[in-house]
């Protein structure tokens, strides 16, 4: 009889990239060699090979390269994501992918929306409904769509800072699946409001 793997609860599955030991992005690992994140998480040719992966038990991996993510999001938002290849393999517990939405949460459902403090060592979680991309367009001045397209699902965030938090990376949950990918940070275009893309598997 076969050994059964058991997936890794969600949380597991969240990584922070770290720089001169400060977090400037996070990002979820998709498969035992790559983690997925946000295309302005993309570190400089320069860097990658100084910004490092932490897991959440505290060991860390390197990055070798990235590439476009063209299987996690809809054909027109492929370069809003990006795949981060580490330099070493996963373990065992990682052969099983995260779950991953299919399709885009209904827009009346509300979604878990997750974020970090500052050094990134607490995980905050609270449910939040979705706003339309018509108003998140308009609050971050951009009316043409060239962030905030028909493949994306902008959330309301109640939390008021006033400096930018670089959630960047960090996902949103939908019904225990991971849905999306925070591209806007938080206040980081405008007070008090966040976006996130969708990403259909």
């Amino acid at each position: 009889m076969g050994r059964i793997s058991i997936r890794p609860p969600l949380e597991d599955y969240l990584v922070r990239l770290m720089l001169h030991d400060k977090v400037i992005c996070s990002g979820i690992i998709v498969n035992r060699h790559q983690v997925l994140t946000a295309g302005v998480c993309k570190p400089a040719h320069n860097q990658e090979s100084r910004v490092k992966i932490l897991l959440f038990d505290n060991t860390t991996n390197t990055i070798t390269h990235s590439t476009v993510s063209k299987n996690y999001t809809a054909k027109g938002a492929s370069d809003l994501l990006i795949l981060l290849h580490l330099g070493t393999e996963l373990d065992e517990r990682f052969s099983q992918k995260p779950p991953i939405c299919r399709d885009r949460p209904p827009p009346h459902e509300d979604v878990e929306y997750w974020s970090l403090n500052k050094k990134g060592t607490i995980l905050r979680k609270r449910i939040t409904p979705q706003t339309s991309n018509l108003d998140c367009r308009r609050l971050i001045h951009d009316p043409d769509g060239v962030v905030i397209g028909n493949d994306t699902v902008c959330l309301k965030n109640s939390d008021l800072s006033e400096r930018c938090l670089k959630n960047f990376g960090i996902p949103f949950v939908w019904r225990n699946t991971f849905c999306g990918v925070n591209i806007l940070g938080h206040n980081c275009q405008i007070h008090g409001k966040n976006g996130y893309l969708c990403s259909p598997a």
